[in-house]
């Protein structure tokens, strides 16, 4: 039977002893009504138990596959930065201390600028 079939099956068995159950109690057949009581009873425990097992193999399953997928791979060897990477980082500096000396000497001038203009302007 087709997985598809399953739910379906499954499903009109479950109406047709739900009818059989009604019938036998609205006739007042205590025997009809147990019997399709207990069949029904026990349609839905099998349903359950498929369910639970299921479930457990599923979970299984992907316990399994998550386990595999964190196996370590092939340790690879991390590539030391190139002869480009070191250079690029050298010039950085460089035109970074560079700046840096320039702002230096113009903050100097100009204090050393101020400063003179002020000693002039004391001598006057």
């Amino acid at each position: 039977m087709p997985v598809r079939l399953v739910p379906v099956v499954g499903s009109a068995l479950g109406l047709v002893l739900a009818v059989v159950l009604v019938i036998g109690a609205a006739i007042d057949s205590p025997v009809l009504a147990a019997l399709a009581g207990g069949l029904l009873g026990t349609a839905v425990l099998a349903v359950q138990l498929d369910s639970w097992r299921r479930v457990r193999s599923l979970r299984t399953y992907l316990r399994d596959e998550i386990r595999a997928s964190r196996a370590p791979a092939q340790p690879t060897a991390a590539a030391g930065p190139s002869e480009a990477d070191l250079l690029g980082a050298v010039q950085l500096l460089q035109a970074q201390y560079t700046g840096r000396l320039d702002r230096m000497q113009a903050a100097l001038d100009d204090a050393l600028a101020r400063t003179g203009s002020q000693a002039d302007h004391d001598l006057r």
